[in-house]
């Protein structure tokens, strides 16, 4: 089982149980978000995958509430509410937890 979630949730302790929390095989579990996200936008320019750019900007969620029936492209629910929290402030601890 291939997991997704990042080190800045892995810290926090943000994950759905028995989804992201149960992979075998983690890839970006050691990587940040803000980290990642600037792999992507390499990697779409690099390889010309403009869909890359898409899932940059598209706001994180683990897409547990149902969409509204008025707009079924948003998600009512998103990472950083639930975490009450931004990625960015999250992505402090993992800069701070390194400071001995």
């Amino acid at each position: 089982v291939l997991g997704s979630a990042n080190v800045d949730e892995g810290l926090r302790g943000y994950m759905t149980k028995y989804d992201c929390s149960s992979a075998d095989l983690n890839p970006i579990g050691a990587i940040s978000k803000h980290d990642l996200k600037r792999l992507l936008l390499w990697a779409a320019t690099e390889f010309k995958y403009d869909v890359l750019n898409e899932i940059v900007e598209a706001p994180p969620t683990a897409e547990l509430r149902p969409m509204t029936s008025q707009n079924v492209t948003e998600h009512t629910q998103t990472d950083e509410e639930d975490m009450c929290m931004s990625y960015e402030e999250s992505g402090n601890i993992g800069k701070l937890r390194k400071i001995s």
